[in-house]
């Protein structure tokens, strides 16, 4: 997964203001509902008012991303949750969520982004959750996708997750990488997926597109009337081919953290729902 950029994340926590209203005109939820749909959850049943959420920075590797907590945390805030970024970083930063008696703690390094439950000791995962939540966007939009074909543009984290997800949503996935081992190696893990070796033919031939990549996609070769859902980052499309394309749902960070915040409540309330919360990697041992 792309690491984000101070750059590409200045203006979340004055966007996610109006993300509501660009995710009712695409896909007629808000993002909070949208969230708990794609978690199999009532929105009703959760008090988001009630839960505290502390994100923690973190220092290791390469470092904090300048924003990036306050982005989480304005993310965090529009779900209707209260939402703090600790003053200190690291194991202060939690010991200090946990003085504040956070029930849900976000905190990244390099390798992975998670939303820990507090009270259940177990945790989301950003890859799934933008991996689901992206996969129920191209859903929803689309209008169901069992029987249909499904192009998912990079092979990595967050499209193995998506590829995943889709062939228990009943779609058929092809997958395109500009690595086409990567490509080739989820076509013999999966028998229902075929890798395809062109990622400009592969663009071309396909009306349904997840776009888990970071490499610019020319809009000479977007299918008039395409839905395209990406989590990829950067945006990947230029004019053309938000012309040709019926709806392209994209967001640099919210959507995913919405997802991993009500995966995590979601642990607490109703155990694990149908839709799993990728069992094997969150409850801490």
């Amino acid at each position: 997964m792309t690491r984000l950029t101070a750059k590409l994340i200045k203006d979340v926590p004055e966007k996610v203001s109006h993300l509501d209203s660009e995710l009712i005109q695409k896909i007629n939820m808000n993002m909070r509902d949208f969230a708990c749909y794609a978690m199999g959850v009532n929105a009703n049943a959760i008090d988001f008012n009630s839960y505290t959420v502390a994100i923690v920075p973190v220092t290791s590797g390469k470092g904090v991303i300048g924003g990036f907590s306050e982005s989480v945390a304005a993310a965090v805030h529009a779900m209707g949750m209260c939402s703090f970024v600790t003053e200190k970083a690291d194991v202060a930063g939690i010991s200090e969520a946990f003085s504040s008696s956070a029930e849900i703690i976000f905190m990244a390094d390099d390798e992975r982004f998670i939303a820990l439950n507090t009270r259940t000791r177990s945790f989301s995962d950003n890859i799934w959750s933008t991996a689901k939540g992206y996969v129920t966007a191209l859903s929803l939009a689309e209008g169901g996708l069992s029987g249909k074909t499904v192009l998912v543009i990079g092979a990595g984290r967050v499209g193995t997750e998506a590829v995943k997800i889709l062939l228990k949503e009943g779609a058929s996935v092809e997958v395109t990488d500009i690595l086409y081992s990567r490509s080739e190696a989820l076509e013999q893990r999966f028998s229902k997926v075929k890798a395809i070796r062109s990622v400009d033919q592969a663009i071309k031939d396909n009306r349904l597109i997840l776009n888990a990549s970071p490499g610019k996609i020319s809009g000479k070769l977007i299918q008039d009337g395409a839905v395209i859902s990406s989590p990829g980052v950067p945006y990947a499309f230029d004019k053309e081919g938000e012309r040709r394309a019926k709806v392209i749902i994209h967001d640099v960070l919210s959507l995913g953290v919405a997802v991993m915040a009500v995966a995590s409540v979601s642990l607490s309330l109703f155990g694990i729902p149908a839709t799993e919360v990728v069992a094997e990697k969150a409850v801490l041992k």
